[in-house]
C-alpha cells in the first residue's frame, strides 16, 4: 500500500470553490459527483500530488509532499473507484498492496453497487515486478496489461498470480485497457501514475478528470512533472472545486 494511503484521520476540509462551505465531508463529496462511463470505456480520473512547484516526487516517492491531509483525499478519491489502474514502476517505487477500505465506506460502496473495495491493473510491458509481494495474493487478483509478447519466463509467473492481458505491439494499448477494464463491468477508473503512465493517457485522449492535490512545499531539482512524455500540447481544463485543509490545496478539474 502506497504511503498516501495510510492514513484516514479525520481532518476539517473546507470548500472554497464553487462555493465556501465549512467543513465538508471528501467522501460523501466525491462520491456524489457524476462521473458517466463513456459507450465504450468507463471515466477516468487521474489523482496526483505535487509540490506548488510541480515536483512529483521526493527521493523517488511521494511519502515527503503527502500529509495527512492529502491521504484523507486520496481516501476518498479511491472510495469511488472500480479500478485502480497504475504503472509497474509505481507499484515497485511505492511498495503496494491491496486496497484497504474503511467498512463504513465499503457499505457505501455496496449499496452502489460496487465491490466492497477497488480492484488493482497494474500496466507493464516487461512484467518486471515481484510476484511474492501482498498485491498478488488479492482476491480477486488484479488486473495486469502487457504487451503481446512479453519475457516468457516472466509471463508464467504473472498468469499464475494475476488476470493477465497482452494488449499491444511495443506498448501496452491503453485505449484497449479501458476497455478491457470496462468489460469487467468497472465504471471509474482511477489513475495514480506514474508521469509516463499519466503521458500516455494524455495522449491518447482517454483524461476525464484531474484531482490535483497541491502540497504546500518546495522541492526544487528535477523530478519529473505529473505529465511525462506526452507530445506538446495545451488540452484546456475546467475547474470545479477547491477544497483547502490546512495549507493544502484539492483542485478537481474536468478535461469536457
Amino acid at each position: 500500500m502506497p504511503y498516501r494511503a495510510a492514513c484516514y484521520g479525520r481532518r476539517q476540509v473546507d470548500q472554497l470553490l464553487p462555493r465556501f462551505v465549512s467543513d465538508v465531508n471528501p467522501v460523501a463529496l466525491y462520491a456524489s459527483d457524476s462521473r458517466d462511463p463513456h459507450p465504450d470505456r468507463p471515466w477516468l480520473m487521474l489523482n496526483m500530488v505535487t509540490s506548488a512547484d510541480g515536483a512529483t516526487s521526493d527521493d523517488g516517492v511521494s511519502g515527503g509532499l503527502s500529509s495527512p491531509e492529502d491521504r484523507e483525499v486520496f481516501a476518498a478519491l479511491r472510495a469511488v473507484a472500480d479500478v485502480i489502474l497504475v504503472a509497474a514502476e509505481t507499484v515497485r517505487r511505492e511498495n503496494y498492496g491491496p486496497p484497504k477500505t474503511r467498512p463504513e465506506v465499503a457499505g457505501s460502496r455496496v449499496s452502489r453497487s460496487q465491490a466492497p473495495r477497488p480492484r488493482v491493473a497494474v500496466v507493464s510491458r516487461t512484467l518486471n515486478l515481484d510476484f511474492a509481494a501482498p498485491l498478488f495474493d488479492d482476491h480477486p487478483p488484479p488486473m495486469l496489461f502487457t504487451v503481446a509478447d512479453p519475457p516468457p519466463g516472466r509471463l508464467a509467473q504473472a498468469e499464475a498470480v494475476a488476470a493477465v492481458h497482452r494488449l499491444g505491439a511495443d506498448r501496452v494499448d491503453l485505449a484497449e485497457v479501458l476497455r478491457q477494464i470496462g468489460r469487467s463491468g468497472a465504471r471509474v477508473v482511477l489513475a495514480e501514475g506514474g508521469p509516463s503512465l499519466n503521458g500516455q493517457l494524455l495522449a491518447a485522449g482517454l483524461l476525464d478528470e484531474l484531482c490535483w492535490t497541491v502540497s504546500p512545499t518546495l522541492a526544487g531539482g528535477d523530478t519529473p512533472r505529473m505529465v511525462q512524455g506526452a507530445p506538446p500540447r495545451l488540452d484546456r481544463l475546467r475547474l470545479v472545486r477547491v477544497l483547502a485543509q490546512g495549507h493544502t490545496l484539492f483542485l478537481r478539474y474536468l478535461t469536457h
